[in-house]
């Protein structure tokens, strides 16, 4: 093989390789860009979900966060891509189970991931959902990329 087709083949894009490589890739640069600023739970929403699009943008079709309300029935929409959910859902079915039971639930097209903070409190629920299955592998890797929140102390909300 030739320097120029090694050059090639070591150039190919991320997003054709495995998606655990993928997943080490945004960890990587996660962890880079979080150890030189205050751990901030929104600004690091927002970012998470910015890498996460950007390397499954093929095969997901969504993926965000979901806010537990102060009365626990329903989440209010977080950061989210390609553009924000439109209102807010009922804490039913998959997503309250994630929530309640603190586990992540990979699904043929959807998968919640529970979001801890410092107090081992579930404050949001992550959702991708993706044109291919997931399994426990997409699973163990979102839930490592969401270890830095468990460092964060996020309040309980408080009602309206």
């Amino acid at each position: 093989m030739s320097d120029v087709n090694r050059r090639e083949q070591a150039m190919k894009d991320i997003r054709e390789r495995p998606s655990r490589a993928r997943y080490d890739k945004i960890k990587s640069t996660l962890d880079l860009k979080w150890r030189r600023r205050a751990l901030q739970s929104e600004r690091m929403t927002r970012e998470l979900a910015d890498a996460l699009w950007d390397s499954f943008e093929n095969p997901w079709t969504w993926c965000g966060f979901w806010l537990l309300q102060p009365d626990g029935k329903m989440f209010q929409p977080g950061p989210a891509r390609p553009e924000p959910a439109p209102a807010a859902i009922a804490a039913e079915g998959a997503i309250a189970e994630a929530q309640r039971t603190g586990d992540s639930k990979p699904g043929l097209t959807t998968i919640f991931v529970p979001v801890f903070d410092k107090n081992a409190r579930v404050w949001a629920v992550f959702e991708a959902r993706s044109s291919a299955p997931f399994d426990d592998m997409d699973a163990r890797w979102i839930e490592r990329l969401f270890k830095p929140f468990q460092t964060i102390e996020k309040l309980p909300p408080q009602p309206l």
